[in-house]
């Protein structure tokens, strides 16, 4: 028998617990199920975490953009070639031009860059689609309420190609919104505040100051609402939309916008593809002599909600520390049951040593007992939470019909139910953590048990 078998065939008969054997062996059922319990529940819990996440993220990517562009506050002329080509026909003397060749010639106008971009963008790859906006804070009234909101103008056309906007709205028709002037979209929730339905008239006031002969006012103006959306996340609360053209009157900002919103192929890397997508546009249309272009920014959707982003994230690290900390006093039992098992074989690892075994194979010994206690507890756990972790909402669903208690009302509640998604690397994660803190805390009782001397060991026995 080598060293390795031998130190295996120990370390396995050592570690199948024996009731028997009084207190080492209940600890040693009591470690395996600890662990197996901390690594199920550290699964489940991140796998419901993961869930919600996507949840709310695939909500609010319904109707918000993957990247935006946002233009500089001044107006950008495009310099296209058709612009160039009307400077060089108006830098010919009129003299020289005939009443036939000036009629024949259509100058063309400068369009602005905004409007230049769209075209060249859409056909970049990664680009679903492109759309202006205009955004503002406002504030609405109805009723005798008040609310603030974020306002955003948008081209109902080429809304559709960014979001899916129309297949959240549950009340009234969102196609009025190009149809009616001064026609509004609100979301669920600030319309349940407001108490609006379609067809009731609400009060917005932009955060423009006019001044009057009866001294500054803001600008104000009547809305007939429209439609209603409901997304189930926070824009149902803080969001209404209007149109582009009345968004442009109303805030006076004549042919310029906000922005650009975009959907791209691949909202992980939206930025990447947004600004790779922009360089080609801009020197594709000719358009990168302006300075102005520096100040174009890239935005995507973690930067525009990276608080909420970042909450989500440290939610997930601390529940992961917390039960990654119950993962640790499972595995720091095997401490306990280690030092046990070298209190109650002293004898025989005594004789071990009188029969040629080294302090290495002794040490070895109870390190592999260790590690096979671990490595039992954490794979029985992991497959418990691989099993469990997917089918969490349907366990809970029959949770409520049997006892009749909604967990998750609607009304209070986003996301009704409980979400969930098993990511692999997650599990692989959280298999090697307890896997790593249980071989540590192998360390100490294998050292305790390698320093025992054979001839002290034995002195005492019958």
């Amino acid at each position: 028998m080598t060293a390795h078998s031998f130190s295996s065939f120990v370390a396995l008969r050592y570690s199948i617990p024996d009731l028997r054997t009084g207190m080492s062996g209940f600890l040693s059922v009591v470690s395996l199920l600890g662990l197996s319990l901390g690594v199920f529940a550290l699964i489940v819990v991140n796998s419901v975490m993961n869930g919600f996440e996507r949840e709310l993220q695939n909500r609010m990517l319904s109707i918000l953009p993957h990247a935006q562009i946002i233009m500089p506050l001044v107006s950008i002329p495009a310099h296209t070639k058709a612009s160039s080509a009307a400077m060089s026909i108006s830098s010919v003397p009129i003299s020289s031009m005939s009443a036939q060749n000036i009629s024949m010639t259509k100058l063309p106008s400068v369009v602005p860059l905004w409007q230049a971009l769209i075209e060249p963008l859409e056909i970049q790859p990664g680009i679903i689609g492109v759309a202006p906006y205009i955004e503002s804070t406002v504030m609405l009234s109805a009723n005798q309420r008040f609310y603030s909101a974020q306002m955003i103008g948008i081209d109902t056309e080429a809304e559709k190609k960014v979001s899916v906007l129309p297949k959240h709205i549950i009340a009234g028709d969102i196609a009025r919104l190009k149809d009616t002037r001064y026609g509004i979209v609100l979301g669920s929730i600030l319309a349940r505040q407001l108490g609006l339905i379609p067809g009731d008239i609400v009060n917005l006031i932009t955060p423009r100051i006019k001044l009057t002969p009866l001294g500054p006012v803001t600008r104000q103006k009547r809305f007939e609402v429209v439609a209603v959306f409901e997304v189930g996340a926070e824009p149902d609360q803080n969001m209404v939309l209007i149109n582009l053209v009345t968004s442009q009157k109303l805030l006076a900002k004549a042919n310029t916008v906000t922005g650009l919103r975009l959907s791209v192929s691949d909202q992980y890397k939206a930025k990447k593809i947004t600004q790779s997508a922009l360089s080609a546009a801009l020197n594709s249309n000719d358009i990168s002599g302006n300075p102005l272009l520096a100040l174009l920014e890239v935005v995507d959707w973690r930067e525009n909600n990276q608080s909420l982003y970042r909450a989500i994230l440290m939610e997930k690290i601390m529940i992961f520390i917390l039960l990654m900390s119950v993962v640790a006093v499972a595995s720091f039992n095997v401490v306990s049951i280690l030092l046990m098992t070298v209190t109650d074989k002293r004898s025989d690892i005594a004789v071990l040593r009188t029969m040629g075994a080294s302090s290495i194979q002794i040490r070895r010994v109870f390190i592999l007992q260790g590690l096979i206690i671990s490595v039992t507890g954490t794979l029985i756990g992991a497959v418990l939470g691989i099993l469990v972790a997917p089918n969490i909402g349907l366990i809970l669903q029959l949770i409520e019909q049997l006892s009749g208690w909604q967990l998750f009302d609607p009304q209070v509640y986003y996301i009704p139910f409980l979400p969930s998604e098993l990511r692999w690397p997650n599990v692989g994660i959280v298999v090697v953590v307890a896997i790593i803190i249980s071989l540590l805390a192998t360390l100490y009782p294998a050292s305790k048990a390698a320093k025992i001397a054979p001839a002290e060991a034995l002195a005492y026995e019958n």
